[in-house]
């Protein structure tokens, strides 16, 4: 999980325009009762977490099953409907590199819910109270992107689980968008992927409300972790659909820039990107959208 980030701090860490101006007027909310309900059942299943991290001691099958339920509870807990389309399993002995945008906290539970996944996270997340040991369990892995000097260990450790055969998910922009407008893929996580002769497999997370699409769970700007949670747990009739895509095969792409393209259009051809920058849905600036606006290049972390 890659939660937004402010313009201070390392030059080179990647930041989003996208603000609470990005959320969508006139979201339909739940009432008073079910808001209670669904902190209720999240509260709840936070308190079921040491019981979780017991579940390390039988070994990482049974751990990483009970990790996938535990997010499968967050959703229901969050009344969060979602659903699963396209190809499913991977027969290779290297695991495939998992790549999609991020909009969303959510994101960090859909994903492992309807997949095995082990998620790429940023490196403070594990100081994080509950939500550290969560991502411990579930055998995150991590990047420190304020230390430059630290990622060739964090791209050698993702290439060492791609080997071991796990599927490793990495939020390729570095941040969260609001999902309407989008950053470009950054390429250090396919060096990983190039390293390990493993392919790459494009997901399409699609937020929406009564059949359209929507920003609304966006965590983006300042928000707060609490702000943004209150903002989702109370939005009626949120769905989200995972479309995983064809994979991209070993060999398809020369270097990990222009592998991180190929993954980056695939998504976008499947996805509410196609409305990007469109002021229905996001009131960011067309030129402030990387993915279609005319800026330089990002930096090649």
């Amino acid at each position: 999980m890659m939660p937004p980030h402010s313009t201070a701090g390392a030059p080179w860490r990647p930041v989003s325009p996208c603000g609470r101006g990005c959320l969508p007027p006139g979201t339909p909310t739940v009432g008073r009762v079910r808001r209670a309900l669904r902190t209720g059942a999240f509260l709840l299943l936070l308190a079921h977490v040491p019981l979780l991290a017991l579940t390390r001691l039988a070994g990482h099958r049974v751990s990483d099953a009970a990790y996938r339920r535990f997010m499968r509870g967050v959703l229901r807990s969050m009344g969060v409907r979602w659903t699963v389309g396209g190809a499913r399993e991977h027969t290779a002995a290297v695991g495939p590199l998992v790549v999609g945008d991020h909009t969303s906290w959510l994101d960090a539970c859909v994903l492992p819910a309807a997949l095995p996944v082990r998620l790429v996270s940023r490196a403070d997340l594990r100081r994080w109270p509950v939500v550290g040991w969560v991502s411990a369990i579930g055998r995150s892995l991590y990047v420190d992107r304020d230390r430059l000097s630290t990622l060739p260990d964090s791209v050698a450790r993702i290439t060492t689980a791609l080997r071991d055969g796990d599927a490793v998910a990495v939020f390729a922009e570095g941040t969260t968008w609001c999902g309407a407008a989008g950053g470009r893929y950054r390429p250090a996580a396919f060096q990983a992927a190039l390293d390990a002769g493993a392919a790459v497999h494009p997901v399409a997370l699609r937020y929406h409300v009564a059949g359209r699409p929507t920003t609304a769970a966006s965590y983006v700007g300042p928000m707060s972790a609490a702000e943004s949670w209150r903002n989702t747990a109370a939005i009626r009739g949120l769905a989200v659909d995972v479309l995983l895509l064809p994979p991209i095969p070993p060999g398809a792409a020369p270097g990990r820039r222009e592998l991180a393209a190929l993954a980056e259009r695939a998504v976008d051809a499947h996805s509410t990107a196609r409305q990007r920058c469109s002021a229905r849905h996001c009131r960011v600036p067309h030129a402030a959208c990387t993915r279609c606006g005319a800026l330089p290049a990002p930096h090649p972390l």
